[in-house]
């Protein structure tokens, strides 16, 4: 393991550091924005309507950012984007009705959407085939430290002061973009100023290459589990917990969990599935994933109404999340690596920016899905159903991938 990490080129080491921190900073805010949006809207539609706000701005950030990525470079994109994300987080400081809220969210989606198509371009530029999975798989590992370190600390500093953790953030932020300006090295490969072909759309991409369609579509069920968990789970939790004050939400040390557990085992697993089938190994991921979702919809309710005790709940809710995580490890590199290996070396940005139409649906449709359920007093049920999808998204990749391997046997035959 030690020597595939000495083998990743200096610039995956950088961004590895600078979102390491980062990801301390947005995950500060992230678990407890929904929260703050809920008790100022005392609407949860108006909260799914702004959670939703952020995954549209998104569709429009990596289009453009995946086209100029390809077409401007890897790097000019990251640091726009970290620019944005500064503005975005000085000015929820500020922000405590509906409009506002609103604006700064679709910013923040514009601007954070910008950075993926370009990063994840760079990976598989400065990346062999063989250590894809161990580059993506190192990268999330840093970016889950601040799953696990950023929720404790938010949380102890929310309730002092609301606008110390958007500041904090905005200068990391900031830091980050000057470290991403004068170090990180640009990657795009030289040719790609000579070929018409970088002007293709994400868009024609999807209707050209089925099998990507494919698997984007299996992607929108995955989306909107990630979604409907990390933005929504802490009013699911507080339905599910009635009358249980904000402070002991055991949401944060879920997201805690979780970052432990990415950066304890993310990269062995990644190092793990390296050659493996892509298709056995998304059953697996989803369908870990989805059951992991089927019981946080379900136990955290039931076990309440027996009364059972704080400490036993949460236990059991770590239990669960603890499972729901495997899944996630097991899928996010291998999503990743499978995108880097079709894309055609001069359109990576293009299609990585493509990759992320199923995150804006899922992110659009799972916050409103889980509001109307959340003002019917039903959340739990569509959670439970996101999963079930989740679990069927499995099988879509599977027959993917040996309708993939079917067709390579009949090439290789003819």
């Amino acid at each position: 393991m030690f020597n595939a990490l000495k083998q990743l080129d200096r610039n995956i080491w950088i961004r590895f550091v600078g979102e390491t921190i980062t990801g301390i900073m947005m995950f500060m805010i992230a678990p407890f924005l929904v929260l703050y949006y809920a008790d100022r809207l005392d609407s949860y539609f108006l909260v799914g309507v702004i959670m939703a706000t952020g995954p549209i701005m998104s569709l429009v950030g990596a289009v453009l950012g995946g086209h100029f990525a390809d077409k401007f470079g890897r790097k000019p994109l990251m640091v726009i984007s970290i620019i944005g994300d500064v503005i975005a987080l000085i000015g929820f400081s500020f922000a405590d009705s509906f409009g506002p809220l609103l604006a700064l969210n679709a910013l923040l989606g514009l601007s954070s959407s910008l950075f993926h198509p370009a990063a994840s371009a760079m990976v598989a530029d400065v990346t062999p085939p063989e250590r894809l999975n161990e580059s993506f798989g190192l990268l999330r590992m840093g970016h889950n430290v601040g799953a696990a370190f950023g929720p404790l600390l938010g949380s102890a500093v929310l309730f002092v002061d609301r606008s110390l953790i958007f500041y904090s953030a905005a200068f990391v932020f900031f830091l980050y973009g000057l470290v991403l300006y004068f170090f990180i090295e640009e990657t795009k490969p030289e040719y790609i100023e000579k070929t018409d072909e970088v002007k293709v759309s994400p868009l024609t991409v999807l209707r050209k290459d089925h099998v990507f369609l494919i698997f984007i579509g299996a992607g929108v069920f995955i989306s909107m589990g990630f979604a409907l968990v990390e933005s929504m789970l802490p009013v699911f939790l507080k339905e599910a917990l009635p009358g249980l004050p904000t402070k002991q939400n055991p949401f944060p040390y879920l997201m805690a969990l979780n970052g432990i557990m990415v950066v304890l085992f993310q990269f062995p697993i990644a190092a793990r599935l390296s050659g493996k089938a892509f298709g056995k190994v998304m059953l697996l991921g989803a369908s870990i994933f989805g059951i992991g979702m089927i019981f946080l919809a379900f136990v955290p309710s039931y076990l309440f109404s027996l009364g059972t005790s704080y400490v036993v709940l949460v236990t059991v809710l770590l239990a669960i999340y603890a499972f729901y995580t495997l899944g996630e490890m097991i899928m996010s590199p291998v999503q990743m690596t499978f995108i880097a290996l079709i894309a055609p070396e001069h359109l990576r940005g293009t299609y990585n920016g493509a990759a992320s139409l199923q995150w804006l649906i899922g992110g659009v449709t799972a916050p409103l899905l889980g509001s109307l359920f959340l003002d019917t007093g039903k959340g739990d049920f569509a959670l439970g159903f996101v999963g079930l999808l989740c679990c069927v998204s499995g099988g879509v990749y599977l027959a993917l991938d040996r309708s993939i391997q079917r067709a390579k046997r009949l090439t290789k035959s003819a």
